[in-house]
């Protein structure tokens, strides 16, 4: 099933995880109409003549997924995120191409979750980054022209990398939070730290960006700033660099177009060999606690994976990483389930909209075979996502995969990264 909803659409006898009422399933027909929820009624409640009924008996219907970083810079990708419930992404380097698939998706011209997304990444010199498609800031006239095109093309962020020059970066965090674009990204290796915080700087990307000092990050989460940890992607260090895990292990690794395999196997050697060759060995618990101290102090976090980085399955990889909020860093069910749904619909600027179920909320839902309350990976037990007015069973989101593993290279759209688009 792949249709438009367009008229009255009643979910019948499901259970309702709105995350808006704490770990409870409500029982309750969900009424949808026109791309919004209508009203939750009691089960056996009256239903209009004209209405379209499905029995949802024994699932559990909650919002859809927010991956809250990604890189969707491949066609390919949206077919996926949708497969896994990820009706929502929060992209993490923006350009041209990346606003115009965000307006199609809008339009319905596309297939994708909907696009939230940062603007370029700005950096100073970094001789460690190979192929850098950053924008390096190495004047004011640099820091205004980046602010620019992030307005220009609609971007909601000014995403940092740390290696900007001190001056220079307190100058950029300024003016962005001046134009309205909160700062992110990867924190600093030159600015101190409370500098950085006290100029705005709203959300810190991956486990590993977080200060040493408990005491900077105490501070830090203390003076509102969110946390994205990422968790999936730091594990590709010890995973595949130093405990020989093979990229063929990953869940829907065969699923993939063999063009986008065989470049997460080159891409993945390379980066083996480099760390093994510069030794680069840290102790991953003391990285995993840096975030348990975060949480220590702020429940101010969000569910991202940095795909498509090699081993990270886009859309699929969001589960993985609820996981590990739950396994690594002590999040309950509940809360590491609301840091995918609606703790980045707060942070984007949507939570009235997308997150959580109400009335009046847009109908991006998810609905399960098993409850998300109480098993692990849950989410991946899909029977339906709805995504405004559209909805696809199981069984064509399935056929979604299958189709984008024959994909040639020819046949997929990628972004490219610069600002000359």
């Amino acid at each position: 099933m792949n249709k438009k909803n367009d008229g009255l659409l009643i979910l019948q006898n499901g259970r309702i995880l709105t995350m808006d009422d704490g770990p409870e399933l409500k029982e309750a027909d969900l009424w949808i109409q026109d791309g919004k929820i209508l009203r939750m009624l009691p089960w056996g409640s009256e239903t209009p003549e004209d209405a379209t009924c499905r029995d949802i008996s024994g699932c559990v219907v909650m919002p859809g997924l927010i991956d809250s970083h990604v890189h969707y810079d491949e066609s390919y990708m949206g077919d996926f995120f949708l497969a896994s419930g990820v009706t929502s992404v929060r992209n993490m380097q923006g350009f041209a191409g990346h606003a115009r698939w965000r307006d199609e998706i809008l339009a319905g011209t596309r297939r994708g979750p909907y696009l939230y997304s940062s603007g370029p990444i700005a950096d100073g010199e970094d001789d460690t980054i190979p192929d850098n498609t950053n924008i390096i800031i190495r004047s004011k006239e640099d820091a205004e022209a980046l602010i620019r095109y992030t307005k220009e093309h609609g971007f909601l962020w000014l995403k940092t990398y740390p290696s900007i020059e001190p001056e220079l970066y307190k100058y950029l965090l300024r003016r962005a939070v001046e134009e309205g674009l909160p700062p992110c990204g990867h924190m600093t290796k030159i600015l101190d730290y409370h500098s950085l915080i006290d100029a705005g700087y709203s959300c810190c990307e991956h486990t590993s960006s977080l200060p040493r000092d408990p005491e900077d990050i105490a501070y830090a989460a203390q003076h509102g700033m969110w946390f994205c940890p990422t968790h999936v992607v730091c594990r590709t260090l010890p995973d595949y660099v130093w405990n020989g895990r093979q990229l063929a292990e990953v869940e829907h690794f065969e699923d993939l177009p063999e063009c986008i395999r065989t470049r997460w196997e080159e891409e993945n050697e390379i980066i083996c060999e480099n760390y093994r060759r510069l030794g680069v060995k840290p102790d991953f618990q003391t990285i995993i606690d840096r975030g348990r101290t975060f949480l220590q102090y702020s429940d101010r976090v969000m569910a991202g994976t940095d795909c498509p980085y090699a081993g990270i399955v886009p859309g699929f990889a969001l589960a993985d990483e609820i996981e590990s909020l739950i396994d690594a860093y002590g999040m309950s069910r509940y809360d590491a389930l609301r840091a995918a749904t609606s703790r980045p619909a707060e942070y984007i600027g949507i939570a009235g909209q997308k997150g959580r179920v109400l009335p009046g909320m847009d109908s991006d839902l998810i609905v399960l075979k098993e409850d998300p309350l109480t098993v692990p990976y849950a989410v991946r037990s899909i029977s339906l996502v709805l995504q405004g007015t559209n909805i696809w069973d199981a069984d064509t989101l399935n056929g979604f995969l299958k189709k984008a593993g024959t994909l040639k290279k020819e046949e997929i759209e990628f972004i490219p990264l610069n600002i000359e688009e």
